[in-house]
């Protein structure tokens, strides 16, 4: 197994992600597992078949296991395993950890606390999520680990709403040119400098969580909102739209649920 990833939008060739075994319902929040399960799966067969290879971790008690991007991200050729926030996913990047030691993967564990949905790779820069999740000191954690390794990237710290949750909950990359902003992002010209063109998200239009995209890859866009499917592909973007409203109650969608390790070098 082999890991890199310069940017949100290459083709996806390998991925890691967790069945949603112990997804658990609340007083407020009723969950039908076996309706969940279906649309888990939905989404672990269309990855499939666009040619990503998934990774299926070993379960603990975390009922919140399944959201798998939490618990790590890549920056070039090195995985960095997350220091999570929450006390009781503490032991959810355990099976990462063995992974890093099977596959002798290059790896950085955090020591300050940072969650995967919070950063996202551009070609040279990094944007980097600062809500509840990840605090300033991670950055910094992340720029030395960077620049140890001669890895030159651009660090751009992006602050949001916190009860988003993560920085892919209210933004995310299309393609190199292109990205997603919401009314609840707070430093919006910090991050659209980068870009030639930005799709806005309506304000209503957020618990569906339309911005927690994945891209597989060759213009292909897999979304959870069908309002939002439908501008993208009215923007010119192969997109599928994906039912995963029983997940989207545990406030996660489809990005929260996969962990890119692989993903295609540019120009090759």
């Amino acid at each position: 197994m082999k890991i890199f990833e310069s940017n949100t939008y290459n083709p996806l060739m390998n991925s890691i992600m967790v069945y949603p075994c112990n997804i658990k319902h609340s007083q407020k929040v009723q969950i039908d597992g076996k309706l969940a399960s279906k649309q888990y799966n939905n989404l672990v067969n269309t990855l499939i078949e666009q040619g990503t290879k998934v990774h299926f971790l070993d379960l603990n008690d975390s009922p919140s296991q399944l959201f798998a991007r939490d618990i790590g991200f890549v920056i070039d050729d090195i995985l960095f395993i997350s220091n999570m926030t929450d006390p009781a996913r503490k032991s959810e990047i355990e099976g990462l950890v063995a992974l890093t030691k099977e596959y002798n993967l290059k790896h950085h564990i955090m020591k300050n606390n940072v969650e995967g949905g919070d950063i996202l790779v551009h070609d040279k820069q990094v944007f980097i999520g600062q809500g509840e999740r990840t605090n300033e000191g991670a950055v910094a954690e992340i720029s030395s680990v960077l620049s140890d390794n001669n890895k030159k990237y651009e660090l751009v710290k992006v602050f949001f709403e916190k009860s988003r949750i993560h920085l892919d909950c209210v933004f995310n990359i299309l393609d190199k040119d292109t990205c997603i902003i919401s009314p609840e992002l707070f430093n919006p010209q910090d991050v659209i400098k980068y870009f030639l063109k930005v799709i806005e998200l309506p304000r209503d239009d957020l618990d569906s969580l339309p911005s927690n995209i994945i891209t597989p890859g060759n213009n292909l866009v897999l979304c959870s909102s069908k309002k939002f499917c439908d501008k993208l592909s009215q923007e010119g973007y192969n997109s599928i739209f994906i039912e995963f409203t029983e997940i989207i109650k545990e406030k996660g969608s489809l990005g929260c649920c996969m962990l890119p390790l692989q993903r295609m070098m540019p120009n090759k």
